[in-house]
């Protein structure tokens, strides 16, 4: 399993995206079979890795699904102590991008809100995953028709990533 879903990620990465899903197709269902808790962070990585790919290569309602589903194992495993909530973070950003996609707005800002309040309590307030979950807030409210709002959280998440990578970064 590691070694389709560490190709699945490099062809992922190469915007390759029926390779990688080709990969994904025969990873997760023997990831699933070999896991025995549903609570696994192994099993939602390896399922929100085919979530990302879908959601790349444009097939936002089986991404949707999907992310779904790792979201609500690391819920599980956030209640068994077995992941952290800022991993927990990481499946309400991937399903609030998935939603933006879908013009979903107003969830999609509902979930990236949730990953912003995930890591503001347990980040510095400028730190780049702050910054990014700032940066997708942002955008959904402006989707929302609410700019006035989103548009301080904007800049600041542009001047969280001025001070990280400085002025030269694109």
């Amino acid at each position: 399993v590691r070694a389709l879903t560490a190709l699945a990620a490099l062809y992922q990465a190469q915007s390759k995206y029926d390779a990688a899903r080709r990969l994904f197709e025969r990873a997760v269902p023997i990831a699933r079979n070999i896991q025995e808790s549903r609570s696994s962070l192994w099993l939602a990585e390896n399922i929100a890795g085919y979530a990302e790919t879908l959601r790349k290569s444009g097939d936002l309602p089986q991404a949707e699904r999907h992310h779904r589903e790792a979201l609500e194992i690391r819920t599980r495993a956030v209640e068994e102590k077995s992941c952290t909530e800022l991993e927990l973070a990481v499946s309400y950003t991937q399903l609030g991008c998935t939603l933006a996609g879908m013009r979903q707005y107003k969830e999609a800002y509902e979930q990236h809100h949730n990953a912003l309040g995930l890591r503001y309590r347990y980040l510095d307030f400028s730190h780049g995953l702050v910054s990014e979950s700032l940066n997708y807030c942002a955008e959904s409210l402006c989707a929302l028709g609410r700019g006035g709002e989103g548009i301080p959280l904007a800049l600041h998440a542009v001047e969280i990533r001025r001070l990280i990578f400085g002025t030269s970064h694109p």
